[in-house]
């Protein structure tokens, strides 16, 4: 999955960007606690001044996206790296440098992982890194669990006590990692949610989310701000889905 939509509606500048590069990488214990190679997708956007380029019809004055992917892909087959944060911030180094360095700019990283996580749903990485400022911890990062299935008891109407539901939950967590903070781990926040939500029976889907969010939030400090989008695909039967969306941050 590319870089989320919402990173560039903000945007205001001239960006080079690779989409969904595909690779097997190893980045720590995948879904079975076997730590080997899985499928990921990086995606990157850098701020560059293409002025030169789109005047002179002259990629020197450009971003080679060609060489960048080739690198990429070089770092991911002779590396191992022991988490996705650290895979995140080497292809920020290496996207990087291709500015000056003095020059002004950004690279925005996005990094998924299909097939990281047990339960149904795709894990997604995401950290803007500025050009010439230190690279690592005390800097945020953006969690997204996208298309997360879980089957809930909840409703009004007396058929929903007696049977869960399917609904999709899309999740965005904001983390400021603090130096020599212990990092997230994620996986064990979406299985310590799963086995909680299993135990609930809420009436409404505000309820669930209040909650959900505020439980994310107590088990992990870094956390931010939840950004949560539940869909209850059986609510209505000529729509896709009833939503609701919720935006929490820590008081």
């Amino acid at each position: 999955m590319a870089v989320s939509q919402r990173f560039f509606q903000a945007v205001q500048s001239d960006l080079v960007m690779i989409e969904d590069l595909s690779f097997n990488a190893n980045i720590g214990p995948d879904c079975w606690n076997r730590p080997r190679p899985q499928p990921l997708l990086l995606s990157v956007a850098i701020e560059a001044n293409l002025e030169g380029a789109g005047r002179d019809d002259d990629v020197n004055q450009s971003i080679n996206y060609g060489t960048l992917s080739k690198e990429l892909l070089a770092l991911a087959a002779n590396e191992t790296f022991p988490d996705m944060e650290t895979l995140v911030e080497e292809a920020a180094t290496r996207s990087l440098s291709k500015l000056a360095s003095e020059e002004k700019g950004y690279a925005r990283i996005a990094l998924t992982a299909p097939k990281l996580l047990l339960q149904d749903a795709i894990l997604r990485l995401e950290a803007t890194r500025i050009n010439g400022e230190p690279l690592g911890s005390g800097t945020p990062w953006d969690w997204t669990i996208n298309n997360w299935r879980v089957s809930v008891l909840i409703g009004l109407n007396p058929p929903e006590r007696k049977a869960k539901q399917m609904l999709i939950f899309d999740v965005v967590l904001h983390i400021d990692q603090a130096v020599g903070q212990e990092a997230c781990n994620i996986p064990d926040l979406v299985s310590h949610l799963e086995k909680w939500i299993d135990t609930t029976s809420y009436l409404t889907l505000e309820k669930l989310a209040a909650e959900f969010c505020e439980r994310a939030m107590s088990r992990h400090q870094q956390i931010d701000f939840v950004r949560l989008k539940i869909s209850k695909p059986s609510a209505i039967l000529n729509a896709k889905a009833a939503c609701i969306q919720v935006y929490r941050q820590r008081k």
